[in-house]
């Protein structure tokens, strides 16, 4: 492919590190993502950080040679959501690796430059591409609305139900359980500040009513994808609580305890991508709260790039994030 050619206000990234995503997974395996489906050969790829080394003439914000990372959903900034702040929600917006929009997985991107953030100079590029799963994280505990003490239960150590760990210890919540299937994934958790840890092959309502003396969780984070911790959600809340749904299923529709919804007035929240929280995002990644370069397991050179998705997807060695260096 030609190397992209910036619009007056673009800016062109020579990309440094960008992590394959689960979003990403599903398309390498499926084609699609719920109503997207890949109808022609595209680049997959979002979470990047880079060197600018170019920019449009009407680009006032960046120059040439800034080290960046990228939001990469970009509206139309005209529409109804656009105007009330829910940008993420943009009927027009482009997003990478989401069809028909290339993404990151390449040398170059050109992108808005008013969704290209600066860097300080101490962050690395690994960081600076771990910033939108971050992104992803605090989107979701606002959307939740955790708050001081809150009992919290986030299902999946992944990369980004450790981000929402992160998050939710920055919101002040009071005790963090994590659930996953995978023991080092747990460990990884508590070494990231989880209170309890719960392998999910164990029984995960016993466990969660143990360790909340009978009162259940205040908020449930469901970042795993899983149909059956979707289900789960409903059963570890307490009634009046809130469930919030953050992971990519692999079908868009699935049994649901609807009834036990209505009877405890669960609150259940969807969450897409993020808006208003990347620029908080990377001021947080800078605070250096926490180390996310420990939750890189794999570098690969981009010529290796189908290594890293079957490395996810067999799971037969340990892998958390696995960053592509092109």
């Amino acid at each position: 492919m030609p190397t992209p050619v910036p619009g007056p206000e673009d800016a062109l990234v020579k990309v440094k590190s960008v992590g394959i995503c689960g979003t990403d997974s599903h398309y390498w395996k499926t084609g699609s993502v719920g109503s997207f489906t890949i109808r022609e050969p595209m680049i997959l790829g979002h979470e990047v950080s880079g060197e600018v080394v170019e920019v449009g003439e009407a680009v006032s914000n960046l120059s040439v040679g800034d080290r960046v990372t990228i939001e990469p959903g970009a509206p139309c900034r005209k529409c109804r959501f656009c105007k009330m702040g829910r940008y993420n929600l943009c009927p027009q917006k482009r997003f990478m690796g989401d069809p028909p929009t290339n993404g990151a997985f390449a040398e170059y991107v050109s992108w808005p430059s008013d969704f290209v953030f600066e860097m300080p100079e101490d962050m690395t590029y690994d960081e600076g591409a771990m910033i939108e799963p971050l992104a992803v994280g605090v989107y979701s505990v606002n959307r939740a609305h955790i708050t001081t003490g809150d009992i919290v239960m986030i299902m999946g150590a992944g990369p980004v139900g450790l981000m929402i760990l992160q998050a939710a210890l920055t919101a002040g919540a009071g005790k963090i359980i994590v659930s996953d299937t995978d023991d080092w994934r747990l460990e990884k958790a508590k070494s990231f500040g989880a209170t309890a840890t719960i392998n999910a092959k164990e029984d995960v309502l016993a466990r969660i009513q143990d360790l909340t003396k009978g009162n259940y969780v205040d908020v449930a984070m469901e970042a795993s994808g899983s149909r059956e911790a979707t289900a789960q959600a409903v059963k570890v809340t307490r009634r009046g609580g809130t469930i919030s749904l953050v992971g990519v299923y692999e079908t868009g529709e699935f049994t649901y305890p609807l009834l036990d919804v209505i009877m405890k007035e669960l609150i259940v929240v969807g969450n897409i991508d993020g808006a208003n929280v990347f620029q908080k995002s990377l001021d947080l990644m800078a605070s250096r709260r926490f180390d996310a370069r420990t939750l890189i397991t794999h570098h690969l050179p981009l010529d290796d790039i189908e290594t890293g998705f079957r490395i996810l997807e067999e799971k037969k060695e340990h892998a958390l994030k696995v960053l592509v260096h092109p």
